[in-house]
């Protein structure tokens, strides 16, 4: 249904986005690149969603050197961009970078998910901001919490659980957001945080979402795993 309506690239994007996370992530990958090297008709910011895409993919499959590659090439486009921004530092931080996280987003402390990849990198290189920030963030999700507001929840799981040492809450909010919200990430910070608690069966929609997507991602599985041997 969307084809007719977009550029051929878009439509590719969307198709290769989908199988990318149901078990043919190098393939998807593959044919994404290939329709972006022949794309003539798309924007600036069109080229960096596809970018992004392809990072992503190169990233789960454990490829850091491709993701980056791709992740540069977004950069280089010079469009400001959250998201690509976040997903940038996540990447950085899981390969165990934080001081670059550091220097890319010291200047962005205004939007509440830099905020918190900022702070996770400053926690992470023991900085002296570090505390300051957390306490930004601790005084923003309470506010977010006082007005309704839960699109925040996949985030302040990670941040109860890495910087606050709070699984409990941690898994809560993991657990909330699932209901409504499945993406990797989302996956992700509830797995870590069952993983915590030694609670595998807390883990269990996760795994059984993994298990009907057959999804590519190194870092899910190696969680799945580990979860595997604390349930033994």
């Amino acid at each position: 249904k969307l084809a007719p309506l977009v550029e051929n690239a878009i439509a590719a994007g969307c198709i290769a986005y989908i199988d990318g996370l149901t078990g043919h992530a190098r393939q998807s990958h593959d044919v994404l690149s290939r329709v972006l090297a022949r794309a003539t008709d798309i924007s600036v910011e069109q080229k960096l969603w596809l970018l992004t895409r392809l990072a992503e993919m190169a990233w789960r499959l454990n490829d850091p050197k491709l993701a980056e590659q791709h992740f540069k090439r977004a950069l280089a486009l010079d469009v400001t961009d959250g998201f690509l921004l976040a997903a940038y530092a996540d990447f950085l931080l899981d390969y165990g970078r934080p001081q670059e996280v550091v220097a890319l987003l010291k200047d962005w402390t205004l939007a509440d998910p830099l905020l918190l990849r900022l702070a996770l990198a400053e926690h992470a290189v023991n900085s002296a901001q570090a505390r300051e920030h957390q306490a930004t963030l601790a005084d923003r999700y309470a506010a977010a919490q006082l007005r309704g507001d839960t699109t925040h929840e996949q985030e302040e799981s990670r941040f109860r659980l890495q910087l606050m040492r709070e699984p409990e809450a941690a898994l809560r909010l993991a657990q909330s957001n699932w209901r409504v919200q499945r993406e990797p990430r989302d996956a992700r910070v509830l797995l870590e945080a069952a993983l915590a608690l030694k609670r595998a069966a807390a883990a269990q929609p996760v795994l059984d979402w993994m298990a009907r997507t057959n999804i590519e991602d190194w870092y899910l599985r190696r969680l799945a795993t580990q979860l595997a041997a604390v349930a033994k």
